[in-house]
């Protein structure tokens, strides 16, 4: 197999720049070794993720580090481009979207259709509409925008909202969805096209008071069909990417809502897990999010070093009823250094370290059996002293599963973000079961396929210690084992 790393020669022209800037972050103890980052600036929501002639692309909206830090956000956004051929060693492309030469000041989120003969990109133009353009080489490096772009402008004394979009086809009819708010519910607008060109308003496709909160918006929707259901995932600016799950009737353009769920149990833009972007191929879906960072002041000049994460790519499925999310098998290539710890007794309040090494850029595999232990921590990147460590706690009492930051850096800078906690729903007698990523910066956590959490910390070097610790009651380390993972950016030293 070949990876992305190799390019056509007149790609790797193209792109010398780009990969000069990323070797200026190879002594960055906070960059990331496996996940994707941008190559200086700053990277915020992923957009059009999608797959075309064999190879993954991922798109973000993206403040290139050449754009002026004195620019307003608003018309400093275009989309950033990258490509893989197995999700996890990635590649830079030239920059798909810029605002130069369209109607709009930026080129905000939006979403992929991919059809046989081209690749479609709907996306938000910011003081114009929703735009189309549309791109078929081979690696997608031309997009040709539409003339008549924004095909659905902005109309202040419409009855709907114009925001990021998204873009589907059912049998010879186009439909989007146009996510925002009205009357302080989340709503999602519908359109209908036969061309691309002419858009028809059908009316909101969910405008929901119920699951969530006053003032929550519905941005960034992505709406797919999956094991025989309809997700509707979407990103609200007060708490966070979340999930619909329903029925929906195709002919009538109609979706029931049947369940709902967080994805975010904490602050916004607070090193949280963030906006959505959900690839297609075949039946699989991938879904990508950006990680926002902890640190202060992450805004504020675009144009030094570089900002943003995208969290690990993750299968999408269904499983009792709500939205599954695991991180994609192909992670596996990139585990080196296996150490594996067998059965250990947890006493109470007695602090178990881990002998066999940690790291910084680990997969962690933890089974555990809470006993009659009413708390379980596990602890990564603990400094020697335990003054620095991030916590992931199981509370058995109330069956939730959380993460604490609190004490992950010993750096005043960093913002320290308030515990994220989130039900975890055991089944009588189910041990616990951990995966949890770290990568310098980053950390993720996959909880018995029903929970995730997310969240960026930025340790000392030399905190890469692992602990477990039974608090009222004794629990039992049924195994652990340890990876060190691969650095996909060595190629660009």
């Amino acid at each position: 197999m070949h990876y992305a790393t190799d390019l056509p020669d007149a790609i790797e022209r193209r792109t010398s720049a780009t990969r000069a800037r990323r070797r200026r972050f190879n002594d960055d103890p906070y960059r990331p070794n496996y996940h994707f980052f941008p190559p200086g600036g700053l990277l915020h929501d992923p957009n059009g993720a999608l797959y075309w002639d064999g190879r993954y692309h991922l798109f973000y909206q993206y403040w290139p580090p050449d754009v002026s830090e004195t620019r307003d956000w608003s018309e400093a956004m275009h989309w950033g481009h990258a490509v893989s051929d197995d999700l996890v060693h990635w590649r830079d492309l030239p920059i798909a979207l810029s605002p130069d030469g369209g109607p709009e000041r930026g080129c905000y989120s939006g979403q992929a259709l991919v059809e046989d003969d081209r690749a479609v990109l709907m996306y938000f133009g910011t003081d114009a509409g929703n735009c189309i353009a549309t791109g078929s080489d081979d690696y997608l490096l031309e997009f040709e925008r539409f003339e008549d772009n924004p095909v659905v402008p902005i109309d202040e004394d419409a009855p709907y909202e114009i925001f990021d979009p998204c873009l589907w086809k059912d049998g010879e009819t186009y439909r989007s969805l146009s996510g925002w708010k009205t009357d302080r519910q989340t709503t999602e607008f519908l359109f209908e096209s036969d061309d691309l060109h002419e858009w028809t308003y059908r009316g909101p496709l969910v405008q929901d008071g119920f699951h969530t909160d006053p003032d929550e918006d519905g941005a960034v929707p992505n709406f797919f069909a999956l094991d025989g259901t309809h997700v509707l995932l979407f990103f609200s600016h007060p708490r966070g990417p979340q999930y619909y799950l329903g029925e929906y009737d195709e002919d009538e353009a109609t979706f029931d809502v049947e369940a709902h769920g967080r994805l975010n149990h904490g602050p916004v833009d607070q090193g949280n897990l963030h906006a959505p972007s959900v690839l297609q191929e075949g039946d699989r879906r991938v879904a990508f999010f950006n990680v926002v960072e902890g640190r202060r002041d992450w805004q504020a000049d675009p144009t030094e070093g570089w900002t943003g994460v995208i969290g690990l790519p993750r299968d999408l499925s269904i499983e009792d009823g709500r939205l599954r999310l695991d991180p994609v098998e192909e992670l596996a290539t990139l585990r080196r250094n296996h150490r594996h710890v067998g059965s250990v007794s947890l006493p109470s309040e007695t602090e178990w370290r881990c002998p066999e090494s940690g790291g910084r850029s680990i997969e962690l595999r933890a089974e555990v059996d809470p006993g009659d232990a009413d708390q379980i921590d596990l602890a990564v990147l603990r400094s020697p002293d335990g003054s620095e460590r991030t916590t992931v706690s199981y509370w058995r009492g109330s069956d939730a599963l959380g993460i604490e930051t609190g004490r992950s850096s010993t750096d005043t800078d960093i913002q320290v973000r308030p515990p994220e906690v989130g039900s975890l729903d055991l089944d009588d007698d189910e041990p616990l079961s951990l995966r949890i990523f770290v990568d310098r910066s980053i950390v993720e956590v996959f909880a018995n396929g029903r929970e995730t959490l997310t969240t960026r910390v930025y340790p000392s070097e030399e905190s890469t210690g692992i602990s477990l610790l039974a608090r009222r009651g004794s629990a039992y380390l049924c195994s652990l084992d340890i990876w060190t993972m691969d650095d996909i950016w060595q190629r660009e030293e």
